[in-house]
């Protein structure tokens, strides 16, 4: 065999070549607003986000965020964000040429030889971007008597829709 495989000598392959390109425009503001500054209720800051984005292949979206920082002492921050993300479909899952593969699907409880099916993944051009609706809660420990450590503890919630999988 010209090509030594670990498939009988033999290789084959129908591949095919992808095409495709998207515009992508968008704008955005951020503001930091400082609520208490040197205070005797500490630091407090409130900032915001918003970007509003076009896409050629899905249109417009909107994503923002909101958030609050708090530093009642030098030594402890706390942080909330609440935010409205996306993230768009990339070209491989927009323009995908396609290819297909034989896969065997067994079933655990049979004790028949497995069925054989041809999985087919293709690029789809009407995908819309994926949503999420975010919230992250933090705290930041830096204690004094601990020159140049800090720790930060955070959770996070993402509950998302639309999500783009094969």
């Amino acid at each position: 065999s010209l090509y030594p495989t670990t498939l009988g000598g033999f290789f084959t392959g129908n591949f095919k070549s992808n095409t495709g390109k998207y515009n992508v425009t968008e704008g955005f503001a951020e503001l930091v607003v400082p609520l208490l500054k040197d205070s005797a209720l500490g630091n407090a800051d409130l900032n915001g986000a918003v970007r509003v984005t076009d896409y050629s292949t899905s249109g417009t979206v909107a994503t923002w965020k909101a958030g609050l920082t708090y530093e009642p002492i030098p030594d402890i921050k706390f942080r909330v964000v609440r935010s409205r993300d996306i993230r768009a479909p990339n070209l491989q899952e927009l323009y995908a040429a396609g290819a297909s593969q034989a896969v065997d699907v067994t079933d655990p409880l049979a004790t028949v030889n497995p069925t054989r099916i041809t999985q087919i993944t293709d690029g789809n051009p009407a995908l819309k971007p994926e949503k999420a609706n975010t919230l992250g809660l933090g705290v930041v420990v830096s204690p004094r008597f601990l020159p140049g450590f800090s720790a930060s503890f955070d959770y996070y919630n993402i509950k998302m829709s639309g999500a783009i999988t094969t």
